[in-house]
């Protein structure tokens, strides 16, 4: 068996492969293409060779040219690959052998890794979001100006009223007008986006299973799917509500254990989905059990924590929707 650890970069790459025993077979430095990456694994047969790279923003397409060639690749989590990360001599060779070597090892600590239709949903879901958070920046400069020249608008909110009353009154501010422009562009762009979700979400089984629970539309339902991938990776509700973030630390010293905050190593971008699907959930009208659960911890706990409870009851739910196939029921 051939072990092969690669250190990615934006540009290049640096590789080392060895056998069981730690003997160097081959090693190199290479720019980041599909007919370098062949010439330096050519000597290696497929079946005989396992791969290891970081993940970083540029692995992706380095592991679908890997993936491609028929090599078995493994995704490093960076955050725990400690022996890199706390190496006080710290170059490119040497994370490379280090790498290699922890996979000689089995002491890979892997990143899941998604299929290529996940992946290219994600990136939409992703992007909408983007686009979305520049859209507030834009939304915020106009603000800045209307403050700075004392202007008030007739509603809070830049919407379709606000923007005309701007563009009537307002024509000779040259810096204002453009920023209404770009607003105007930018949100048609975000509709574009918005409405291949909705065509996507429409057609997808597990985002119409989703979409039977109150405040969880297309684009929240895709997004859930996204962060999620395939429900068969997380075998317990509980696993998923870790991976969410959605279970409190745990330091335990003996007989001491003490619980802690919600933990932070999580899917950031799944945790606020469930918390804000949380909130519209519980202001649904009728008997409600999440709402009834809701009140009674938020007078022990606080709103917030009685929220995040929520969306922990959430993630069970939805865990075993998709498991079982089954649509949600509020009652």
């Amino acid at each position: 068996m051939i072990y092969i650890g690669m250190d990615i970069h934006k540009e290049f790459t640096v590789a080392v492969a060895k056998d069981r025993d730690g003997n160097i077979f081959s090693k190199g430095k290479f720019t980041n293409t599909k007919k370098n990456f062949e010439n330096f694994l050519k000597d290696f047969p497929q079946k005989e060779t396992l791969i290891v790279m970081e993940s970083s923003s540029v692995w992706e397409y380095i592991y679908e040219i890997l993936e491609e060639m028929g090599y078995n690749v493994k995704l490093a989590n960076p955050v725990k690959t400690r022996a890199i990360a706390e190496a006080r001599i710290k170059t490119d060779s040497i994370d490379a052998n280090t790498l290699c070597d922890l996979l000689r090892a089995n002491l890979i600590c892997e990143c899941y890794i998604h299929t290529k239709e996940i992946r290219s949903l994600r990136e939409l879901v992703r992007g909408r979001n983007t686009f979305e958070k520049q859209g507030t920046q834009i939304k915020n400069r106009i603000h800045a100006i209307l403050i700075k020249k004392g202007i008030i608008i007739p509603t809070q909110k830049l919407g379709t009223g606000a923007l005309k009353y701007l563009i009537d009154t307002q024509k000779d501010n040259y810096i204002l007008m453009q920023y209404i422009e770009e607003l105007k562009e930018h949100e048609k762009r975000v509709a574009l986006i918005e409405g291949k979700i909705r065509e996507i979400a429409s057609e997808n089984p597990n985002a119409i299973l989703l979409m039977s629970i109150p405040g969880i539309a297309e684009i929240r339902a895709l997004e859930i799917i996204t962060e999620i991938g395939t429900i068969e990776r997380f075998p317990t509700a509980e696993k998923l509500c870790s991976y969410s973030g959605l279970v409190p630390g745990i330091r335990q010293s003996g007989s001491t254990l003490v619980m802690g905050r919600l933990v932070k190593q999580a899917s950031m971008n799944l945790k606020h989905v469930l918390i804000e699907a949380s909130w519209n959930l519980i202001r649904q009208k009728g008997k409600n059990r999440y709402r009834e659960f809701y009140d009674k911890l938020a007078k022990k706990k606080g709103k917030q924590k009685a929220i995040c409870a929520v969306a922990r009851k959430l993630c069970c739910t939805i865990h075993a929707m998709l498991r079982k196939n089954q649509q949600f029921i509020l009652l």
